[in-house]
């Protein structure tokens, strides 16, 4: 099987303005593949204006791959899209990475520049072709922070197998195999005696999915293998997600063939057609070239700045997900949530479930955490098991403050840097020499706040020991790594009140640690606490792990992985410390240039900002570039990003089928490796041991299902450009 060939059937297309365009593919005497489906999906909703109307993916293929291409201006959108790739930090490494790094090296702008000389010389047939080609280089970066999703690729509609699956060891001791998910669900509530899955598509089943599993965007092979399959984490997050492999989330976006057939170690087989979900108004669609008029023009202006300035805001449900227990306290999200184990054997340990550090109102998570270590040390429990399975980050300082809630008398690292650019130094000298020396934000103007609260700004962070930078020289350099050039080390000033208690600006709370949030007990001892991982942690994910690693002592437990009993490494996901949608970083080019005065002349890398256009914006539903490394203690001499450091997870433990149907049934097997008598699949915890098995303190009641009052300063109410500052998470 060929990756690349996988990847180029599955990935669709973006567009432009009508103008070179190629051949448009014949179809018969129906009408067009396009006219077919939006035909079928016009009346799927006539008859149920909520429904989502579902075709056949052959046919939705048919049309997508009708979409001529637009030569002309997709060497624009090329063109546009270099300049911002310039703010990718570790180029340069990913291009030649230690030998620890478990992915593959690859030459980002080769890789790009490879798409645009292919459209130069008439390569691709259709704007499918081109898109599946620009979608595939920023996949080969493995960096969920590294992302550009073409508007036709993802405006329009997915494709899914209608077959989930599922990798479990029967005894939680013997080689995971691979199942469906439906036959483990029926093994755990019916007693059905489930078959493994032995081949998919006439290949070894481990193999294909192994290969599938690369067209992810994390940069670790059990990480990635993980992502295939169905858990209960990624279903609470994400309802309706049925694994990678089965078409959920991004992997919608990838085209699986027509057919899936698998075959069973039992000598049976299952074939599942490959049908496409609409989700675009396909009104006016009747052929490819109405469909690229439509999707692939751009939006208009309005709905441009709302994609680029709004994030999506979670549920206030306060509802358990299916397969969780009823909590003691939750957020009005789902986002965290506290729980206690009530089996005999670990009747003392409470569960701390975090799916992500974005939620809805920063302040309302802070509280739901505080509230909740608190009831369980009221409640005699003695130890925590931290669940970040799924947990593709958020916001910066959500990660700092948890850090701090656990450990309070520590004060984290959080050791930073950014790729210097031209760019960025433009961005810089303009900011420094419009922003007043006595800036006092209550009488600033909105842009000179978002000029004074951006990394350009030398006097927003701090150096290395903890104290402002007193130039622009000191704190953007350059200097030289790896044969890069890089700023100096930056760190968080958190006692800034526009980053932190200011409800616009800022995280609308204090951080732990500071302010009148000092002098807090620790909850828990280090040896109390485990960290359960599978793979996809990223972003600020990683920031608060670093924390509890290196600085906390905390163990971790990471769980499932390709069938081996290798060793595995709980973060699989990008561990770069900030990304920068491609609108952030032209609005801060729009701020340098707005603020020049007329005849104000500039160095020559002005025109690094000139070259910054919103067109790469306009001709997508997401953009990213990692532009903050994460720099460990250790690498503060060398340079290197901690994404190209390996880290195995202290113990590894494999899934098992009453995990797939009950989260529960994770949390007991991790509590039970960490303080118990189960064994890890590989590596050992060193956690001191219960001596006798405590008997169950039977409940009178419920849980409490504590609640608290969520705060009137949803992230929805903060400046346009609040996100990009601090942080989003990586999404599926």
């Amino acid at each position: 099987m060929q990756l690349q060939s996988l990847i180029l059937v599955g990935s669709l297309a973006a567009g432009a303005v009508a103008g070179d365009f190629k051949r448009q593919i014949a179809t018969n005497g129906t009408g067009s593949a396009c006219a077919q489906i939006s035909s079928r999906a016009s009346r799927t909703l006539a008859a149920s204006p909520s429904a989502t109307p579902v075709v056949d993916g052959e046919l939705a293929l048919a049309c997508l791959k009708s979409v001529p291409l637009g030569k002309a201006e997709a060497l624009r959108l090329m063109e546009s899209i270099f300049p911002y790739v310039e703010w990718q930090s570790d180029t340069s490494y990913i291009k030649d990475p230690p030998s620890a790094y478990l992915e593959p090296a690859v030459d980002i702008w080769a890789e790009l520049n490879k798409v645009y000389d292919n459209i130069k010389s008439d390569k691709y047939a259709g704007e499918y072709e081109f898109q599946a080609d620009l979608f595939k280089a920023f996949n080969l970066a493995h960096d969920g922070h590294f992302r550009f999703f073409p508007d036709l690729l993802t405006k329009v509609l997915t494709f899914h197998r209608n077959v989930g699956l599922v990798s479990v060891s029967l005894d939680g001791k013997e080689t995971p195999q691979v199942y469906v998910h439906t036959d483990i669900v029926g093994k755990v509530e019916s007693g059905l005696d489930p078959s493994p899955v032995k081949s998919i598509n006439g290949e070894d089943a481990v193999k294909y999915l192994e290969y599938w599993s690369q067209l992810g965007s994390l940069n670790d092979p059990d990480a990635l293998y993980n992502s295939l399959f169905f858990s209960k984490p990624f279903a609470a997050s994400t309802p309706d997600f049925d694994g990678y492999f089965s078409g959920s989330a991004r992997y919608g976006y990838i085209y699986p063939g027509n057919t899936t057939t698998i075959e069973f170690a039992n000598g049976t087989t299952r074939s599942y057609r490959t049908t496409a979900q609409i989700k675009a108004d396909l009104t006016g669609v009747t052929d490819g070239r109405s469909m690229y008029q439509k999707f692939c023009t751009g939006p208009s202006s309005t709905e441009s700045a709302a994609s680029a300035t709004s994030s999506p805001v979670a549920t206030a449900t306060a509802t358990p997900a299916p397969g969780y227990p009823d909590p003691e306290v939750i957020s009005s999200d789902n986002v965290i949530s506290g729980y206690f184990l009530d089996s005999d054997k670990n009747s003392e340990v409470a569960v701390l479930s975090m799916l992500s550090f974005e939620p809805s109102t920063p302040a309302e998570f802070q509280a739901v955490l505080e509230k909740f270590l608190r009831h369980a040390k009221a409640a005699g429990k003695t130890k925590l098991v931290i669940d970040l399975s799924g947990n593709g980050g958020g916001y910066i300082l959500q990660g700092y403050d948890t850090f701090r809630q656990l450990f309070p008398s520590i004060v984290q690292d959080g050791y930073t840097r950014f790729r210097y650019t031209e760019a960025l130094a433009a961005l810089a000298e303009q900011f420094s020499a419009v922003l007043p020396e006595d800036f006092n934000p209550d009488t600033a103007t909105f842009n000179e706040i978002q000029m004074f609260e951006s990394p350009p700004n030398y006097r927003y962070d701090l150096n290395l020991q903890s104290k402002h930078f007193t130039s622009l020289e000191e704190k953007f350099g350059p200097h030289e790594y790896n044969g890069d050039q890089y700023t100096s080390i930056i760190r968080w000033d958190l006692d800034d009140p526009l980053t932190t208690v200011n409800e616009t600006y800022g995280m609308g709370m204090e951080i732990t640690g500071y302010g009148t949030r000092r002098n807090f007990t620790q909850p828990f001892a280090a040896e109390d606490i485990v960290m359960l991982y599978d793979g996809y942690c990223a972003s600020t994910c990683t920031l608060f792990s670093e924390f509890m690693r290196l600085q906390g002592g905390v163990k971790s437990i990471a769980i499932g992985g390709r069938p081996s009993s290798d060793p595995m490494q709980g973060i699989g996901g990008i561990k770069g410390s900030n990304n920068f949608a491609f609108s952030y970083i032209y609005s801060l080019a729009q701020l340098a240039i707005g603020s020049a005065k007329p005849g104000q002349e500039h160095k020559a890398n002005w025109t690094a900002l000139t070259e910054l256009s919103d067109l790469p914006t306009n001709r997508s539903t997401d953009t990213s570039i990692n532009v903050r490394d994460n720099i460990l203690p250790e690498n503060l001499e060398n340079g290197l990003p901690s994404q190209f450091v390996y880290e195995k997870a202290d113990c590894r433990l494999f899934y098992e089928p009453e995990m797939i149907v009950d989260v529960t049934a994770m949390w007991e097997a991790a509590a039970d490796a960490a303080w118990g008598s189960k064994e890890c699949v590989n590596g050992q915890l060193d956690l001191k041991k219960r001596m006798t098995t405590r008997a169950r303190r039977s409940r009178k009641s419920p849980p409490r299902k504590m609640t608290v009052k969520v705060p009137a300063n949803p992230v929805s109410d903060r400046s346009p450009w609040w996100t990009q500052k601090h942080g989003t998470k990586v999404p599926l």
